[in-house]
């Protein structure tokens, strides 16, 4: 069985009853293998914590990290693995066999990314962050189809060695270039073809090169006309320890009545 406390966990305490049943049940199952495990009193130290014991390693000789998944959205199955390899720790990720299935197809061919093609460059997941362009705003796109982020190769200078960019794509077009993710950090308000803010009259005004070009009740008002707002892409590294891959990080363990299915790389 399990400890339901952890010393050295930290931070405030959680009520007994907190424990999710998943990663309960994980915690269990490999505490019969092995593995002592303890219940952390910090919640951003994940669900439970196993450590090994005697002879036990399935998951190497470190700390074990597991969290159970709420949902296979791309960017909590990501930031959980992100979590623990900030924390020096191996990520098991707990959930039921449909969102485990789902949280595979994530974090596998390609990891992180919705796709790759042939050459490597990748179709990023979006985050459910917007673009701010400074005081401006937010960035939008006027489109009818999905906005797409992905990379894409372009010839250099003087040299022409080839560079990877990261591109904003719909209906079909380049809607916005940058050179690297670290890029959109502070983009200027002019790198998207519109901004919009909410104004002092609390209506949603848009500009265009700094000309206002509509005014909006609502978001839902402005997305009917067909403006949409910029999401921020999902690039895996940027969420990891620098230098770190998701690859060799992680294990999940899927749930149906007790029994657990382990699922790895």
């Amino acid at each position: 069985m399990t400890d339901t406390s952890d010393p050295a966990g930290g931070g405030g305490e959680r009520p007994r009853d907190a424990a999710p049943r998943l990663a309960a049940a994980v915690a269990d199952h490999f505490a019969g293998e092995g593995y002592a495990a303890v219940r952390p009193n910090d919640r951003a130290e994940g669900d439970f914590h196993l450590r090994p014991t005697g002879e036990a390693a399935r998951f190497g000789a470190g700390e074990v990290v597991v969290d159970e998944l709420p949902s296979a959205d791309p960017t909590v199955v990501v930031d959980a693995v992100a979590a623990a390899a900030k924390r020096g720790r191996f990520a098991l990720l707990a959930a039921d066999p449909d969102t485990a299935s789902e949280a595979h197809a994530v974090l596998t061919d390609p990891p992180g990314a919705a796709s790759a093609d042939d050459d490597g460059l990748r179709t990023f997941y979006h985050v459910p962050d917007r673009l701010r362009v400074g005081s401006d705003g937010f960035g939008a796109v006027r489109a009818d189809g999905d906005l797409v982020w992905r990379e894409t190769h372009e010839a250099g200078g003087v040299t022409a060695e080839e560079r990877t960019r990261i591109v904003l794509e719909a209906d079909g077009k380049v809607q916005a270039a940058f050179d690297a993710y670290t890029d959109l950090a502070c983009p200027a308000p002019t790198a998207f073809p519109y901004a919009y803010r909410r104004g002092a009259d609390k209506r949603i005004h848009v500009t265009k090169a700094g000309r206002e070009v509509g005014v909006y009740n609502s978001i839902r008002e402005l997305k009917a006309d067909a403006y949409v707002p910029v999401p921020d892409p999902l690039v895996p590294e940027v969420h990891l320890p620098d230098g770190a891959e998701l690859a060799g990080r992680w294990a999940i363990a899927a749930v149906t009545d007790g029994d657990v299915e382990l699922h790895t790389e």
